[in-house]
């Protein structure tokens, strides 16, 4: 297959890209939690009355093969993100992490706390406590 009809770009410089390595990463989970699924699908089938068992050992076997070399790639690959960490940081500020997702109610929420600045500590230092937890108790 051409590089090019796979959108893949020539390695190694490729893994200089942080979008690249976040793609590989993606694909690499998917395929990981498929071959997971395919593994715990292919255990309960072995304790089907009649299963050819010898060939979903060997199934099974070939499964967890391919889930430890990408076991492999995925800690390779975080090894090559880690030594770019510090632009990754940067970059991943401005994406929406799975925490964000479940922690705020929209888009226009995520947006307006995106543009806050971090709390400060002289902000804090001014913060009520006592009447901040008397407001919250009151609904």
């Amino acid at each position: 297959m051409d590089a090019d009809k796979n959108n893949t770009p020539k390695l190694p410089e490729a893994l200089g890209s942080a979008e690249y390595r976040t793609r590989l990463t993606t694909k690499l989970n998917c395929l990981i939690a498929v071959l997971e699924v395919a593994i715990t699908k292919i255990t309960k089938s072995m304790d089907v009355p009649g299963a050819n068992e010898e060939r979903l050992l060997k199934i099974r076997s070939n499964l967890e093969n391919t889930l430890s070399i990408c076991h492999r790639a995925k800690q390779t690959l975080d090894r090559t993100a880690g030594s770019k960490s510090a632009i990754a940081r940067s970059e991943d500020r401005n994406a929406m992490s799975a925490r964000d997702y479940v922690e705020l109610t929209s888009i226009d929420e995520y947006r307006k706390f995106r543009k806050m600045e971090p709390i400060t500590k002289d902000e804090l230092a001014t913060i009520d406590f006592d009447e901040l937890a008397r407001r919250l108790t009151q609904g």
